[in-house]
């Protein structure tokens, strides 16, 4: 498995790069203006997407404001108190009614809900019931709101004739809304009111009856992740099946055809395909057609979705998880003299290689860290900083092709990983901050071996909550040791440009300042002051020089680190 492991990330972003339910171009200036309080940009693009009927921007823009009005409402009240009856003030209204009332009960399993959440629930979908109505009278044609009536008869139990009605009111407005299919594919789960059997045969009927290139003919691959979804809660991973038994085996196999044909068509990083690509990876890596499955991550590149990952916990945290674990599991089924397959699908652009651009902040001198970092098998640059060694990759310093077996098992692709593996001291709390392109910066966490918090600035409609930024800030503020967490988790929301918004929060943070040329080349630091460098030594090697204090810990002789 470690033999063939570095050759499974071939076509695959970093994970840093990955991001889940981005938002669409068109919306981002409109999310970034809701946040700082004002309505003006959302009311033009949702005025925009109702008079252009382009409900799939729509969609994904209402859900995207509602999702900010439930932190902070002020910005929403004062449109309604303009504008009462305006159609598009409503519709957010009415899903941030739903949303608030989903936060309350959260997505556990009924039976891990407590009595006074589904009381509050349900009191909150009643209030909601009125806004949804009113959204529904002043868009007729629209069928966004009826995405919102259809999330209240799940949420509130609905009868199915009531159900059955407003399903059929909501595909007059839009036939192939994907939004209004993926609600009748919940409701109509065994999870909820229906059957694998009903459930699959409406997806089977919309798919059909879908355009040529609309996602909808690959529904079916979505519906599949509610048949083995309580396998995969117990098993805590999705686990081999042979799908639901009216289908069988072979419909089943005929479903995750549909969708790869599907996925094919469409180019990488895609966005109409990437709900579909989303759910086809989860079928795949549930029946362990793992290079099949990798052909699919590499289509998403850096677009993750929330569903299906959500239902297992934090949808980035999970998604990684499991591309990692098809990763080594198809490692470890190619024999030891065979090779990995090639990418069968175009790569995007994310996954093109790239030097790390990265510097982490570790509280020790550079002596120290290099003790820490003896069983990492990891080859860096160090320079003092104060009470801080500032530390990069360096791979320049490394045999090509040779970074050994034990890196491409600790999958040291990163500081990230690097601090993972070798800072697993409570005391030794670091700091990651990377410079992702031209238009992305990002600040992590790394505590008691384990990433506990990352920020990411990539401009307008990128913004946290304020709950999150207020927990990252405080994450950060006792890593660093210093700062004003308030301050810090402003900065933190502040939707201006990121290479700048990194440098202030460092400053806030009373962290040294980021090396010059940080974000443009790789290796900032090695014209450092009093830099250094641990190389990277053999498992033996690092053993006998970790148990010995006295050990330079910066030997001139590079070791074989296989």
């Amino acid at each position: 498995m470690v033999q063939h492991l570095e050759a499974t990330g071939v076509g695959l972003p970093p994970d840093h790069a990955v991001v889940v339910d981005a938002p669409d171009a068109h919306a981002v200036d409109a999310l970034s203006a809701a946040r700082r309080g004002a309505y003006a940009p959302a009311r033009a693009l949702l005025a925009a997407t109702r008079e252009k009927a382009d409900w799939t921007l729509r969609d994904e823009s209402v859900r995207a404001l509602a999702e900010i009005a439930v932190d902070d409402a002020a910005w929403l009240d004062a449109w309604l108190a303009g504008s009462p009856d305006d159609p598009d003030a409503l519709v957010v209204e009415a899903f941030r009614r739903i949303a608030e009332a989903w936060k309350v009960r959260t997505g556990a399993s009924a039976k891990d809900v407590a009595a006074d959440q589904f009381r509050a629930f349900h009191s909150l979908l009643n209030d909601a019931l009125p806004v949804i109505e009113a959204a529904v009278a002043a868009g007729p044609g629209d069928p966004v709101p009826w995405s919102a009536v259809l999330a209240h008869c799940t949420g509130a139990g609905a009868p199915r004739e009531v159900f059955d009605d407003c399903l059929s009111q909501a595909l007059a407005c839009g036939p192939h809304h994907l939004p209004t299919h993926f609600r009748a594919v919940q409701f109509l789960s065994a999870k909820w009111y229906g059957s694998h059997e009903e459930m699959l045969d409406h997806a089977a009927r919309a798919a059909a009856d879908a355009p040529r290139d609309s996602p909808l003919r690959a529904l079916e691959v979505v519906a599949l992740t509610e048949v083995g979804l309580e396998t995969g809660r117990r098993g805590g991973r999705p686990r081999r099946n042979d799908g639901p038994a009216t289908p069988g085996a072979d419909r089943t196999d005929e479903i995750i055809a549909t969708a790869q044909a599907y996925s094919v068509s469409r180019p990488p990083e895609d966005r109409a395909a990437r709900l579909v690509r989303n759910h086809l990876v989860w079928a795949l890596n549930g029946r362990e057609r793992w290079a099949e499955s990798l052909d699919v991550y590499r289509s998403i590149g850096r677009y993750a979705t929330g569903s299906p990952w959500e239902y297992l916990g934090a949808p980035l945290e999970v998604f990684l998880h499991f591309r990692d674990h098809a990763r080594s599991r198809l490692a470890s089924s190619v024999p030891r003299n065979g090779t990995v397959p090639a990418p069968a699908v175009p790569l995007p652009e994310s996954a093109r290689p790239q030097a790390a651009l990265e510097i982490a902040y570790v509280p020790l001198s550079p002596q120290r860290t290099s003790q820490e970092l003896l069983l990492t098998a990891a080859t860096v640059r160090l320079a003092p900083a104060g009470r801080w060694t500032l530390v990069e990759t360096a791979p320049s310093l490394e045999t090509p092709g040779k970074r050994g077996r034990r890196a491409t098992l600790l999958r040291l692709d990163g500081l990230v990983r690097i601090a993972e593996s070798a800072f697993d001291s409570p005391r030794l709390t670091t700091l990651v901050a990377h410079a992702e392109g031209s238009d992305s910066r990002a600040l992590t966490v790394v505590g008691k071996g384990r990433t506990v918090a990352r920020h990411r600035w990539a401009g307008p409609g990128e913004t946290p909550s304020q709950e999150t930024a207020q927990q990252h800030a405080e994450l950060l503020v006792a890593a660093a040791g210093s700062g004003d967490a308030r301050e810090v988790a402003r900065l933190l929301r502040d939707p201006g440009e990121p290479s700048e918004l990194l440098v202030r929060t460092l400053a806030a943070l009373g962290l040294p300042p980021l090396p010059a040329g940080f974000g443009e080349r790789p290796e900032v630091l090695a014209d450092a002051r009093k830099a250094t460098v641990h190389r990277a030594r053999s498992l033996w090697q690092g053993m006998k020089d970790f148990m010995n204090d006295d050990n330079d810990p910066n030997p001139p002789l590079q070791l074989d680190v296989r």
